[in-house]
């Protein structure tokens, strides 16, 4: 699995607020303070809370598989899903430097929930801490939903969640940074003191993230026969996250709230089975945007599901 937040701090340090929405210092003194009052402050806490909000989103909870919205099966439901992260090249902090980050395409979650014919269902979502590439993730999360049609016919729904997650992996200082910063160019990013003092584990510094979030959503899907159920829906997530930098041992916060859009289409062939694949997007607002303009955050998502 991914545990990317592209982070930097080994490069440069920052103001102590990136504004309503962006990351802020909540704790601790960064080992490098040249430009706390320069000109990349604002680049940096841009960088950071683009990063830190974009493997949040990935890792955020969206019902599908035991949404009445979505599945319109009544009955114990069992299912997975997995979620994008982001298509593109493993990011550079501000001097430069590839983070040290372990990719994988998605970020998977298994599922066990309830359906009734009251057209109403709950659920429970979860990931155990199993360590991949040097990096692991706790996902526990509860959701809950209630449809305003019976099942087989189309009609609007809501739903909500909250998603508790704890990342943890070797990102800003690695030891395989540490050993290869010289031959990087980046010699001067991390201190062999404070390195050697902090950084314990075998993998270097383990650095920790954070998210409290919770997810309100409605929408709309058409039952159109032959098993097809297409969906749209929009809600508002509000972010409470934060990352503990172990190099420094510094803590950084972030809270916003984050309108999203989410579209795709569910297939129910059978008694049992429940597919379904789609997309979801969120705003992001300049200041969590390194380019400072507003823009999308992105990713792709798809569940499978059997309902008892």
């Amino acid at each position: 699995m991914l545990i990317a937040l592209a982070l930097g701090l080994s490069a440069t340090a920052a103001a102590q607020d990136g504004g309503f929405g962006a990351a802020r210092l909540a704790d601790g003194t960064p080992e490098f303070e040249n430009c706390f009052n320069g000109s990349c402050g604002d680049d940096f806490f841009r960088f950071l809370s683009e990063s830190m909000i974009e493997q949040g989103f990935a890792m955020q909870n969206h019902s599908l598989a035991n949404s009445p919205l979505t599945n319109h099966r009544s009955g114990v439901i069992v299912g997975a899903s997995a979620a994008t992260f982001p298509f593109e090249e493993e990011p550079t902090n501000l001097s430069g430097k590839q983070e040290n980050t372990s990719f994988s395409p998605v970020f998977p979650r298994i599922s066990v929930g309830y359906n009734a014919e009251e057209n109403y269902g709950v659920g429970v979502f979860f990931l155990p801490p199993i360590p991949v590439g040097g990096a692991s993730a706790l996902q526990l999360g509860a959701e809950g939903g209630y449809r305003f049609n019976d099942a087989g016919e189309s009609g609007f729904g809501v739903e909500g969640d909250f998603t508790f997650l704890r990342a943890r992996a070797a990102i800003v200082a690695s030891q395989e940074q540490f050993d290869n910063a010289e031959a990087g160019g980046y010699e001067n990013n991390l201190n062999p003191e404070t390195f050697e003092e902090n950084c314990s584990d075998e993998d270097g510094c383990i650095d920790t993230f954070s998210t409290y979030n919770v997810g309100i959503r409605a929408g709309y899907s058409w039952f159109i026969g032959n098993g097809l159920v297409p969906y749209v829906k929009g809600g508002v997530a509000v972010l409470n996250e934060s990352l503990f930098v172990e190099y420094d041992e510094t803590t950084w916060t972030l809270f916003a709230i984050q309108p999203s859009l989410h579209g795709g289409v569910a297939y129910q062939p059978g008694d049992n089975l429940h597919l379904a694949l789609g997309a979801s997007t969120a705003l992001q607002q300049a200041n969590q945007n390194e380019d400072d303009t507003i823009g999308l955050f992105y990713k792709l998502e798809g569940s499978v599901a059997w309902a008892f």
